[in-house]
């Protein structure tokens, strides 16, 4: 008899345990899946670490607790600045570009080909390190006065279209460059000093002249 009541004892306790464990666990998958997708971004899902099709908007959603995990993608626009871009031009000269600024958007419908592609950092890959390239490339091509002064102007328009033509042809078109600002670059000491002489002289010689204008207008 005692026995008997000691077995059932056992029976509940284990059945309390397993009832609880039961309970711990189904919260703690309900945790675990619960998620939220914040404004401006989309939300992707490896499962076993393989990258899932399709994308969820912001929101609050559910994902498989333990085996699914979500990243969060960025589709609003997105400005970046690349720092230190060291170029040598066509006449051996070293030029560095600071604060080149990068406005750039994803569009969402390619967001998983891109990652499958090129990883959760295919920004980098597509835009910031063909960015790179192609100025250096440019700059290579050209004189130190043609980059700091006849063709600086012809620069982004240069570098943003064959970047565009890049992503179109790599990426299908899966980002956009919205706008591109390349500042002049650091030029070795002794040239930028030649060239602010040389502006010097030019200022001294458009003021002679327009003081000549004026002393002929005077004598008239």
């Amino acid at each position: 008899m005692g026995e008997g009541i000691k077995t059932n004892c056992i029976g509940c306790i284990a059945c309390s345990i397993l009832t609880v464990a039961v309970v711990i666990i189904s919260v703690a998958a309900i945790i675990d899946g619960y998620h939220e997708v914040v404004e401006g971004h989309v939300g992707v899902y490896f499962r076993f670490g393989a990258l899932q099709e399709g994308i969820t908007e912001p929101g609050v959603h559910m994902r498989q607790a333990f085996v699914t995990r979500t990243r969060h993608v960025l589709i609003r626009p997105e400005e970046e600045r690349i720092q230190n871009l060291e170029a040598i031009t066509k006449d051996g000269i070293e030029i560095t570009f600071q604060g080149i600024g990068v406005l750039s958007r994803t569009r969402k419908d390619k967001v998983v080909g891109l990652i499958k592609k090129f990883g959760m950092d295919f920004k980098k890959v597509l835009i910031y390190d063909r960015i790179r390239e192609d100025l250096r490339i440019f700059c290579a091509k050209q004189t130190i006065d043609q980059v700091y002064n006849e063709q600086f102007l012809e620069i982004v328009e240069a570098v943003k279209k064959d970047v565009e033509e890049q992503i179109i042809r790599l990426g299908d078109g899966g980002v956009e460059i919205l706008n591109l600002v390349i500042p002049k670059p650091d030029i070795p000491q002794d040239i930028a000093l030649n060239y602010k002489q040389v502006k010097v002289q030019w200022t001294e010689q458009l003021v002679a002249k327009q003081q000549k204008i004026t002393e002929e207008i005077k004598k008239e």
